[in-house]
């Protein structure tokens, strides 16, 4: 549910950038002493604390009910918040990308919950990859939430392996390009 979460609660990125067009934010926002980088870092700050007080919320009302499984430690803490932090990113890029490309807040309110919709879905964050049939198995490995959910999910029951490091390295990739090709498309575009 956290990994869940923190990609329904990031589609504030695409909501923000959004209103600030529809309503001309953006050329307020630009005549104070603010550069577009500003406002892009501004953005994916906003996306990251809400992805890590939504990941915490769910973590303290979680804990009484698995508190005899759950395994916290100086190693486990720092993955859950590299997880959260992570994908905040992607899926905030992941929506700035979308509202950047879209002129109807129809057509981006569709557009964004159909694929994360898919996100969910097809990911493993409803059920184990493990124990599905091998085509499903594979698109659950297309998914940039798969990669989220399993390493959170590792964070939380101390089960940190090989893969869920380069699990871990694929979500930094993937949020990386993500982030690259939201900057570039925030950089060109005319509020």
């Amino acid at each position: 549910m956290i990994g869940f979460n923190i990609m329904n609660s990031t589609l504030v990125s695409g909501i923000i950038i959004w209103n600030d067009r529809r309503h001309g934010m953006f050329e307020q926002i630009m005549s104070g002493p603010f550069t577009r980088s500003h406002y892009i870092l501004s953005n994916i700050c906003t996306i990251g604390i809400i992805g890590l007080v939504s990941a915490s919320l769910i973590a303290l009302v979680g804990y009484p009910v698995f508190f005899e499984s759950i395994e916290f430690s100086l190693i486990t803490i720092p993955v859950i918040v590299f997880g959260a932090i992570t994908g905040s990113v992607l899926f905030g890029s992941l929506a700035s990308i979308i509202s950047t490309r879209l002129r109807s807040s129809e057509g981006f309110n569709v557009i964004i919950n159909t694929v994360f919709l898919f996100f969910a879905f097809v990911s493993s964050a409803f059920y184990p990859a493990d124990n599905v049939p091998e085509p499903l198995r594979t698109a659950f490995y297309l998914n940039p939430l798969t990669y989220l959910v399993d390493v959170i999910r590792a964070g939380i029951f101390g089960n940190i392996t090989d893969f869920v490091i380069i699990e871990m390295l694929v979500l930094v990739g993937i949020a990386s390009v993500f982030f690259v090709i939201a900057s570039k498309l925030l950089t060109k575009l005319d509020f």
